[in-house]
C-alpha cells in the first residue's frame, strides 16, 4: 500500500510540474556546413548552409521536454561530374522542410542559463533545390530533384524524402539560446548512390 501511495504522489508530481510550464516557442537560425557521407560520397566536399524556423519545446518534467517545429534547411555538398569527356565541379543544393523530433534534457548551472542536450530524429521533405556548374563565364543549372539529361545519359534526381538522427547541445538563456547541432541523414540522397546527408550547424534561437 505504502509504494502504491509512494507512486501515486511521485506520478501527481511529475504532472502537476508538467502543467505548471507552459509551452514555449521561438525563432530558430542556424548557418554551417554540409555535406555527403557513405560508401560514394568519397568525392564529395562541403558547402555552406543556412536553416531557419519556428521551435515548439514541450515540458514533460522539469527535466525533460520535447521539442519539434518546422525549419527551412539547406543541405547539399560540391561533387565531381564527367561530361563530354570533361571533369566538372556541380554545387548541388538541396532545400527541405524538415521537423526535428527530439527529446531535451535540461541540466542547470549556477549561472543564469540551463545546459540543454537533445537527441532524436528528423523528418524532411525537400521542395526546391538547384544544382550548377561553370564552365568559363557559361553557367549551367538544373533542379536538383528533377531528373536532368547530360551528354545523352539521363541523371537520377535527388530523392524529395528524408529521414534521419539529430542531436545537439545548446546554452538556454531566459530568451535567447545558442548552441550547435548535427544531422545525420539516414536515407540515399540519390536513388542510385549510397550517400546521405550530414551537416551541422551553429544556432541562434529567440524565445516568445
Amino acid at each position: 500500500m505504502k509504494r502504491v501511495l509512494f507512486i501515486l504522489l511521485c506520478a501527481c508530481s511529475v504532472l502537476t510540474a508538467g502543467a505548471q510550464n507552459k509551452v514555449g516557442w521561438g525563432m530558430k537560425a542556424g548557418l554551417g556546413m554540409s555535406t555527403w557521407m557513405g560508401k560514394d560520397a568519397g568525392g564529395s566536399s562541403p558547402l555552406f548552409n543556412q536553416k531557419v524556423g519556428v521551435m515548439l519545446d514541450i515540458p514533460m518534467t522539469w527535466l525533460v521536454s520535447f521539442q519539434t517545429g518546422l525549419m527551412w534547411e539547406s543541405k547539399g555538398a560540391s561533387y565531381s561530374m564527367y561530361a563530354s569527356n570533361t571533369e566538372y565541379d556541380v554545387d548541388c543544393n538541396q532545400n527541405y522542410f524538415q521537423m526535428p523530433l527530439l527529446a531535451a534534457f535540461h541540466v542547470g548551472t549556477p549561472a543564469n542559463f540551463d545546459m540543454v542536450f537533445t537527441a532524436g530524429g528528423y523528418l524532411a521533405y525537400g521542395v526546391k533545390g538547384k544544382s550548377e556548374v561553370e564552365e568559363g563565364d557559361i553557367t549551367t543549372s538544373w533542379n536538383t530533384f528533377d531528373n536532368v539529361i547530360v551528354d545523352g545519359k539521363t541523371l537520377t534526381g535527388a530523392n524529395r524524402f528524408d529521414a534521419g538522427i539529430q542531436a545537439g547541445v545548446a546554452l538556454d538563456f531566459p530568451k535567447w539560446t545558442v548552441g550547435l547541432d548535427g544531422e545525420f541523414g539516414l536515407c540515399k540522397v540519390v536513388p542510385d548512390s549510397k550517400t546521405r546527408n550530414l551537416a551541422f550547424f551553429f544556432t541562434a534561437g529567440y524565445k516568445f
